[in-house]
């Protein structure tokens, strides 16, 4: 039996749980959310859940100034904690170059000593404050976001397996899946780096590649640490970046040779649960922290999964190139910065052709005629990876 819908929603993470939500709040009721395993079961899981404006383009930037105003709406529908945690933000500068950035992005300028205890100052020059920094609690935005969506007749379906997308027209008109067939001309994929895969079931172009990333977890701190009082920190010269969490903290790097979690030239992975990789050595990591970090407990767990990336590090936001297909995808460890911003503009483009965000700069086409490489996207994605920086 061919059931039929008004928009159907590929991938129950946060981004395709932020599309849902806003699309039913702007009158688009009859949504349906497809997720193969649990939601939040993809990338959103293993998501360190650091929140920062002062990363990417102006779009992104302003996708995420969204996230305070969409949590406190959230809050006020559902009742629930939507887990965003606004602590604000240091940034560490080893050099008179780096200073000079912090003068140059408008940061308040702190002096070393300003720094919480249990970091040491050596090397620090300078250290900027970032007011609007923070974090979401992974698990909480999600479940805040799915809760308003059904609430508002969105009807959420796990458990179940994409195996197809149809055309006529040249426009999207379905989507089979693992348990039957739903008639729709508008389908969006919020799935992460696997929405390559799911565009090329009717040809589309969808430029976004699986790059392993991982963070690591001490146990707690003696007395345990506040992670709601605590501010996250970047310490770019070091290759660091670090928040509380447990009593303890989440501590992460960038890689220098980042590496693809699976082939492109195949389908994803598909686990029965959660999506995980083998964690890389943590030696330079703990070194790092050490350094930098007074009484460093134990790492208690890596955490390492597949993380959707672009060509240039910016996310997918806008249509592709088969009409009625839209993409919302490809966050590059920025998924919980951006999913609010993302969802509300991907919406807004479906049900009235604008976004309060100019996103053009955003569409899934803007790579031309290469994206249609597989190689080259992977390439340059893992080149964005590695180009990043605390």
């Amino acid at each position: 039996m061919t059931i039929e819908t008004r928009a159907v929603v590929i991938g129950g993470g946060i981004v395709g749980c932020s599309v849902a939500y806003h699309l039913a709040s702007l009158g688009w009721t009859e949504i349906t959310l497809l997720e193969q395993h649990q939601l939040t079961d993809g990338t959103t899981w293993h998501s360190a859940g650091f929140v920062t404006p002062l990363r990417g383009s102006p779009a992104t930037r302003a996708l995420v100034g969204y996230l305070p105003a969409l949590a406190d709406r959230l809050r006020a529908e559902t009742g629930l904690d939507p887990g965003w945690r606004p602590v604000g933000g240091l940034r560490l500068a080893g050099t008179p170059e780096r200073v000079e950035q912090l003068r140059a992005a408008g940061l308040e300028i702190r002096s070393p000593e300003s720094l919480p205890a249990l970091l040491n100052d050596k090397g620090v020059l300078a250290v900027g404050w970032t007011p609007d920094d923070g974090f979401v609690r992974p698990k909480d935005l999600p479940a805040a976001l799915a809760a308003a969506a059904t609430a508002l007749g969105v009807t959420v379906r796990t458990g179940v397996r994409v195996t197809g997308l149809t055309v006529s027209n040249k426009r999207v008109s379905g989507v089979r899946t693992s348990e039957g067939d739903l008639k729709t001309g508008t389908v969006v994929l919020a799935a992460g780096a696997a929405s390559a895969h799911l565009g090329h079931f009717v040809g589309a172009t969808v430029p976004v590649a699986p790059v392993n990333h991982q963070y690591a977890v001490t146990a707690p701190f003696d007395p345990p640490l506040d992670p709601d009082t605590l501010p996250t920190v970047r310490d770019p010269d070091r290759n660091l970046y670090l928040r509380g969490a447990g009593g303890g903290l989440i501590l992460g790097a960038y890689p220098s040779a980042p590496v693809p979690a699976w082939p492109l030239n195949g389908a994803p992975p598909l686990a029965e649960s959660r999506t995980q990789a083998t964690p890389a050595p943590i030696d330079e990591l703990i070194a790092a922290a050490s350094g930098r970090i007074r009484d460093l407990p134990e790492i208690i767990k890596v955490i390492c999964g597949p993380e959707a990336f672009t060509p240039d590090g910016e996310p997918l936001v806008g249509q592709t190139d088969v009409p009625g297909l839209w993409a919302a995808a490809g966050m590059s460890l920025h998924g919980m910065a951006l999913a609010g911003g993302v969802g509300k503009a991907v919406a807004e483009l479906i049900t009235s052709g604008s976004a309060e965000v100019d996103v053009r700069s955003l569409s899934p086409q803007r790579f031309g005629p290469f994206a249609h490489n597989r190689h080259w996207t992977t390439t340059r994605a893992v080149d964005a990876f590695a180009r990043l920086r605390s």
